[in-house]
């Protein structure tokens, strides 16, 4: 089955999941990455903005604005071929972008610099259509994550997903980044002994 394929398969299988399962699942996920080591000690978290029928994230970053941890969110931007991730301090700093999702503006001065990269916990949360358990994902085939993780190789990164888009293999190339962690709704998928080099 080609990528195409198997993309379309399991985004169906994310389609199928109504609006409340969504919801309840999602906050699921949400509970379970709160409990991970490298979510709790993260200064930076950038994040995507649920579009369609992803893992929801907007609760995630009210919750995140309303804590005392003093995190610092940053949402991505499409730019071109590639997505930029911009600081934001409430919600209301989104307007619709790319294909009508929600997007930060882009201001140099809160942009995700490698100098933040280097100086502060950071962990990635995106989304995608389809992983696996050897921590392979694949994402809508723009590339614009894969890229942006081989500008920042030892950002942590954690898939979002539910159950229902975990495949025995994802099919993978040389361009592809790995996730460090899966998070669903019932478990954290990671690959035992794989470090960041």
């Amino acid at each position: 089955m080609g990528k195409q394929a198997i993309r379309s398969k399991y985004l169906a299988y994310r389609d199928s999941l109504t609006t409340s399962e969504r919801l309840s699942k999602s906050m699921r996920i949400w509970k379970n990455l709160k409990r991970e080591r490298e979510f709790q000690e993260a200064e930076l978290v950038l994040v995507y903005l649920d579009y369609r029928s992803e893992v929801m994230t907007t609760g995630l970053v009210e919750e995140i604005f309303l804590s005392e941890g003093g995190r610092r969110v940053f949402a991505p931007k499409v730019e071109g071929l590639d997505i930029e991730f911009y600081e934001i301090h409430s919600l209301d700093d989104l307007r619709p972008g790319y294909q009508g999702i929600r997007e930060p503006e882009a201001d140099e001065e809160n942009r995700f610099t490698h100098r933040l990269y280097e100086e502060k916990n950071c962990i990635l949360l995106l989304p995608g259509s389809v992983y696996d358990r050897e921590l392979g994902r694949m994402g809508y085939g723009k590339g614009f994550y894969d890229r942006f993780l081989h500008k920042f190789p030892k950002l942590t990164s954690a898939g979002l997903a539910f159950d229902c888009q975990i495949a025995k293999a994802v099919p993978v190339d040389e361009k592809d980044e790995r996730v460090d962690m899966i998070v669903t709704e019932t478990e954290i998928i990671r690959m035992a002994g794989r470090e960041k080099e």
